[in-house]
């Protein structure tokens, strides 16, 4: 069987205009979907008045996030893997390359073969 270049070649640019015919699709879909979103919550708002626009919003109490960050890791967790406990969450440290390489080992040496 006989392959024209000219053929394929033509093919190929059929595939790559579809390929953006399509992105440039979902991309205007997207954009009307963030303007109607945003319109709608505009809609929503109360309109500000010229004495709130003037005056300098005062600083608020200060707010721990913390907890409201474990409810979503918490919630995604449960999402995606179903009921579990989560144990310890804590800022990342760095440790450095000595407990990269010991992860890695760990990690390659748990699937040894046993010796029998």
């Amino acid at each position: 069987m006989e392959t024209d270049i000219g053929a394929l070649s033509w093919l190929s640019l059929q595939m790559y205009g579809l390929a953006i015919v399509i992105s440039l699709v979902v991309a205007v879909v997207i954009k009307l979907i963030v303007v109607v979103l945003s319109m709608s919550s505009r809609r929503g708002a109360a309109p500000a008045t010229a004495k709130q626009m003037a005056s300098p919003a005062a600083p608020g109490p200060a707010v721990d996030h913390a907890q409201d960050d474990i409810a979503a890791i918490a919630a995604a967790v449960y999402a995606l893997v179903g009921a579990h406990r989560i144990v310890r969450i804590q800022e990342a440290v760095e440790h450095g390359r000595a407990w990269t390489a010991e992860g890695r080992i760990l990690h390659q040496t748990s699937h040894q073969p046993r010796k029998r």
